[in-house]
């Protein structure tokens, strides 16, 4: 008898179909009250987020007495990125990070936080960001209907562009391939740049071939993706940040856990954004001294933006303008979600101002 060898699809493939098998699996048995998490991220298992996440993950463990574990799945080793909220809504990953810019059909209030020139300081961005989730109807009921509930919030910090070769101006840009997502790829097409679309996990490999010219980048995913090893020349536009990002969990997950697994859960979550932003200010330092220096024979140059072509760069921007006038059409309140961001923004930068950050408080 001839046995046909069985062939499986892959698992992107059938989120949809493993939807209510992955939701089972990652329920506990009645009466059992524990749960693993498995977590699916898009980045390696190093740099100050990956950190930061463990700690979050021991922290849930730990406060919760062990009822709550979280396996992480690094470098989209579970699904791809772009296939995360999916994911994450079906059950397939009951937690993980969740990306506005793949996923804009989906998310497109959330995009609002991936603005051109919409704040600098990760502390207060995230912070921004995590308070208009909670306050802000249309982006709790968007995140809803995708089956999902935001516990945190991440940030790339700081928006730059790293290349092969400087870039100090509107000229230097013109005609090279740019990689940009978001409203990166508006402004940067504006200033003459060619924007490529390329998911962050291929930028190495785009680099290193001359595929892309540069791409927009943050200082410390130079060292911890190894873009230092395939391009030389980091340009500090600190050009805002993508703040549309954020640790998921699925509904059915989070509403089946007791309110004191829950609460225990938002709490860890909040203080875990002063842990990043803090992990982060201190990863830019050393890693600009580390990549001035050269690791393993590569370096890194950095180089200032004159202001003059900051206030030209920042004045092609019309991201916002085209948000409002987009979401105002599908009868969104378009310009009452921004008087909301900027009125929650200038808060956390007048504590920040007034206080500093939190970890520097008496």
């Amino acid at each position: 008898m001839t046995h046909r060898k069985r062939r499986f699809p892959k698992p992107l493939l059938v989120v949809p179909a493993l939807g209510l098998a992955a939701a089972v699996l990652g329920a506990p048995p009645a009466g059992a009250q524990s749960w693993t998490l498995r977590y699916s991220d898009i980045g390696p298992d190093r740099g100050p987020r990956a950190e930061s996440l463990k700690w979050w993950a021991g922290e849930i463990e730990k406060q919760t007495g062990g009822k709550v574990k979280v396996q992480f799945f690094w470098a989209q080793a579970l699904v791809k990125g772009k296939d995360t909220l999916k994911a994450v809504g079906s059950g397939l990953a009951e937690t993980g990070t969740i990306l506005g810019i793949y996923t804009p059909a989906e998310l497109p209030i959330w995009n609002l936080a991936n603005a051109p020139f919409g704040g600098r300081d990760p502390w207060v961005g995230m912070h921004t960001w995590y308070e208009m989730h909670r306050t802000v109807p249309e982006l709790q009921k968007e995140v809803e209907k995708q089956n999902a509930h935001i516990l945190t919030i991440f940030t790339t910090g700081p928006v730059d562009i790293l290349s092969k070769t400087p870039i100090l101006s509107e000229k230097d840009l013109a005609g090279k391939k740019i990689r940009a997502t978001g409203g990166w790829v508006g402004l940067l097409k504006s200033l003459g740049a060619v924007p490529v679309n390329i998911q962050f996990g291929e930028l190495y490999e785009a680099l290193g071939r001359g595929t892309i010219d540069g791409t927009i980048n943050y200082i410390p995913f130079v060292k911890s993706y190894k873009h230092y090893e395939v391009a030389g020349h980091v340009t500090e536009v600190r050009m805002g940040q993508v703040l549309g990002y954020g640790a998921g969990i699925n509904a059915k997950t989070w509403s089946g856990m007791p309110a004191e697994v829950r609460a225990a859960m938002t709490r860890i979550s909040e203080q875990f954004m002063d842990r990043y932003a803090r992990a982060y200010l201190d990863d830019v330092g050393r890693t600009k001294k580390e990549l001035s220096a050269g690791i393993g024979g590569k370096k890194v140059l950095f180089h200032a933006l004159p202001q003059s072509e900051l206030n030209t760069w920042t004045a092609k921007s019309t991201f916002l303008q085209e948000w409002v006038k987009s979401m105002a059409a599908k009868g969104v309140a378009a310009a009452g979600i921004v008087e909301t961001l900027n009125r929650t923004r200038d808060k956390y930068e007048a504590e920040l101002a007034s206080k500093g950050y939190p970890w520097t408080r008496n």
